[in-house]
């Protein structure tokens, strides 16, 4: 059976996650890293066998190589954009790790470059990949605690200390909660609340925003209230600089629905276990899922699957183009709220 044969730049913690789920894959492999830091490049292709030919200390040499099908972007968010078109632009398909940009404008840019290009794209939110999500959109859909209401999600950790040259710290790379992390109950909460419109996805009508900004000038907590058209409210939270619960509660009219872990349930290999709970007239029943698959798998397996299959986008609830987009509409006017903004706003 024929493997996409993937190419990895950007050797972070994140693309060891990746570069482990393919070794599962049934239908893509890893051949090539691409990292501007010979230290970081020689320890990552040595964990993972790859042919000394493959390793290349610029992103252009291995997009230019002919034995790369498909590249997974996984470098500071400000790089996410210029790569991906860049990529398009040499006939690669692309998995992205989100931000798929930094701003709306940036991702119109690349999702006319994919598709003018004719290429797989994706950006890269893993979770929407996970067994437990279509599952969770079932129950929903279904019905099984009535009529979604209210949405509370977030997603934060703590630092523990400011380190102004860390990217997440650094405005210059975009950093800040909200481009790292907050996005995460954004792109959840537009998913769930478009169930009550029988749609896929909904974009809010308003939204209201309060932060934190450091001393770096990038947002380390944030919190945004999202009200959508057809009465559903959204509360998502982030952070850099103080844990959270990482959860999400769905309230709906007969009761609710907790997701304990729906961003990553299993981090740091498999086998993954995770859990949904319903609650309904005090009653409360937990669907348990797990499995051996690495986290990642999913995600790899499916932009595999899809790039052997000739098609351009995932089917929902990946993430397609016009969710991508959506996401950073909102994104954009969450950042506005809290007047915090960066470079790439104004180009």
């Amino acid at each position: 059976m024929k493997k996409i044969k993937w190419g990895i730049i950007g050797p972070g913690s994140i693309a060891n996650n990746f570069a482990d789920a393919l070794k599962e894959s049934y239908s893509g492999e890893l051949v090539a890293i691409a990292s501007l830091n010979d230290e970081r490049r020689k320890r990552f292709g040595d964990k993972y066998h790859i042919d000394n030919n493959l390793r290349f200390n610029n992103y252009d040499e291995l997009l230019n190589s002919q034995d790369i099908d498909a590249v997974y972007i996984s470098t500071p968010h400000t790089l996410h954009a210029e790569l991906s078109i860049k990529a398009a632009g040499k006939g690669k398909h692309i998995l992205c790790e989100k931000p798929a940009a930094v701003n709306f404008i940036q991702g119109e840019k690349v999702i006319n470059a994919v598709r003018e290009a004719g290429v797989f794209y994706k950006e890269g939110f893993m979770y929407r990949c996970h067994p437990q999500i279509p599952a969770l959109l079932d129950l929903l859909k279904n019905k099984v605690v009535g009529k979604v209401k209210k949405i509370t999600s977030s997603f934060g950790f703590d630092m523990t200390k400011i380190i102004p040259e860390h990217r997440l710290f650094n405005k210059e790379l975009a950093g800040g909660a909200i481009l790292d992390v907050g996005l995460y109950p954004i792109s959840f909460s537009r998913m769930i609340a478009a169930i009550s419109s029988d749609k896929k996805f909904i974009n809010p009508i308003s939204i209201s925003a309060k932060a934190e900004i450091g001393k770096t000038g990038v947002d380390e907590i944030s919190y945004a209230t999202l009200k959508f058209d057809n009465g559903v409210i959204a509360e998502a939270q982030t952070a850099i600089m103080k844990n959270m619960d990482n959860n999400a509660i769905i309230e709906c009219s007969e009761g609710n629905i907790i997701v304990d872990n729906p961003w990553m349930p299993g981090r740091d290999g498999g086998p993954y276990k995770t859990n949904i709970k319903i609650i309904k007239n005090e009653n409360e029943e937990i669907k348990e899922f797990k499995g051996p698959e690495h986290l990642f798998f999913f995600e790899a397996e499916l932009s595999s699957q899809s790039i052997l299959k000739e098609k351009q986008q995932v089917p929902h609830p990946g993430m397609t183009w016009e969710d991508t987009l959506g996401n950073l509409k909102v994104l954009d006017q969450w950042r506005q709220k809290i007047n915090y903004s960066i470079k790439e706003d104004s180009l």
